[in-house]
C-alpha cells in the first residue's frame, strides 16, 4: 500500500483547494466556552460527484506575540506542503486555525480540545468538518501537529475514536492520550534539547531496550509507528524545534527543508513516506 501512495504522489496533481472550508467555534486561552469563530482552509481530491474521503487535520505550533495574519502567513508553506500530500492520498485535508495562544500552551488543553473535537459540541471543528459533503469520518481521521499542535493532535482521539493516526514533531508525547502507541509517529530535531532520543523513545511508547539502534536516529516498529530524530548532518536547517520550516527558530524568514519536501527524498522524516504511513494507518480500523 505504501507503493500505491507514492505512485499517487508522483502522478498528476488531482487535487484542488477547498472552495468553502468550514469554520467552527473554539476557545480563547483554553476558556470554558467555545466562543470564538476560527477558520480552516485546505485541499481535497478532484473526484467524481458523490465520492467521500477520510479527513486530515493540520495544527501549527504556538503563536508567540504575532498577529493572526502574520502567524498564518509564516506557517502556510509547510502547512500547504503537508495538506497537499494528504489530499493526493485521498484525504480532505484541512489546515486548522485554533486557540494556539501561550495561555493555551500552558494549560491542560481540556476545553481547547473539547471545542475542537467533541461530538457533543454542536459547533466543534469535527462536527463541521465531518458534515462536509465529501467527507466520511467513519473511514478515518488523521492529525498532524507541531509543538502545541502536536499536543492537540495527540489528544484528539480522547474525544473521537475515529482519529486513528497521529503524526507530530516538536512534541514530547506527555499528554494523556488514549491513542494506541501503534498509531503514533513522533519526530523531533536533534538540537531541540538534550537526549532527544530518550524523550522520543518514551513518547512513542517504547522500552529503552527496544531501540538499540537509536544512534541511527530512527526507531520504528514493523507497522511504522515509533519515532524519527532529524539529524543536523541530514538537513540544511539547524535541526532545532523549527527544523522543517525555518533555518532555525531564531530566524524570522521561512525556509522549507529541501529533504523534507522533496517527493523523491528517502529520509525517514520526509513528508512523502510519513504521509504514506499516516494514510494507511488512518484507514485501518
Amino acid at each position: 500500500m505504501c507503493g500505491a501512495g507514492v505512485a499517487a504522489a508522483e502522478g498528476a496533481e488531482m487535487i484542488q483547494q477547498i472552495a468553502v472550508p468550514p469554520g467552527y467555534a473554539g476557545t480563547v486561552d483554553n476558556s470554558a466556552d467555545c466562543v470564538r469563530r476560527y477558520e480552516t482552509r485546505g485541499f481535497e481530491p478532484k473526484q467524481l460527484a458523490g465520492a467521500k474521503h477520510p479527513l486530515f487535520l493540520y495544527f501549527v505550533g504556538t503563536n508567540i506575540g504575532k498577529d493572526a495574519e502574520t502567524d498564518r502567513r509564516e506557517n502556510a508553506p509547510a502547512a500547504n506542503a503537508v495538506a497537499e500530500a494528504m489530499a493526493r492520498r485521498g484525504f480532505v485535508a484541512l489546515v486548522v486555525e485554533y486557540d494556539n495562544s501561550l495561555p493555551a500552551l500552558f494549560s491542560d488543553h481540556g476545553n481547547q480540545t473539547r471545542c475542537l473535537f467533541s461530538p457533543r459540541e454542536h459547533g466543534s471543528l469535527l462536527n463541521a468538518a465531518c458534515a462536509l459533503h465529501n467527507v466520511d469520518c467513519d473511514s478515518g481521521i488523521a492529525t498532524w501537529g507541531h509543538s502545541q499542535g502536536g499536543a492537540v493532535a495527540h489528544l484528539a482521539p480522547n474525544h473521537d475514536p475515529r482519529v486513528r493516526a497521529v503524526w507530530t514533531t516538536g512534541y514530547a508525547g506527555n499528554m494523556p492520550s488514549v491513542l494506541s502507541k501503534y498509531r503514533l509517529r513522533v519526530l523531533a530535531g536533534e538540537n531541540e534539547g538534550e537526549d532527544k532520543a530518550r524523550e522520543l523513545t518514551k513518547a512513542a511508547g517504547f522500552d529503552p531496550s527496544e531501540c538499540p539502534d537509536a544512534v541511527r536516529g530512527v526507531c520504528l516498529r514493523a507497522d511504522g509507528s515509533g519515532w524519527v530524530l532529524v539529524r543536523k548532518t541530514d538537513v540544511e536547517t539547524s535541526a532545532d524545534h523549527c527544523w522543517f520550516y525555518r533555518r532555525s527558530c531564531l530566524d524570522s524568514e521561512g525556509f522549507l527543508e529541501p529533504s523534507w519536501v522533496d517527493r523523491h527524498s528517502t529520509k525517514p522524516y520526509a513528508i512523502e513516506s510519513n504521509a504514506d504511513w499516516v494514510a494507511r494507518t488512518a484507514r485501518a480500523a
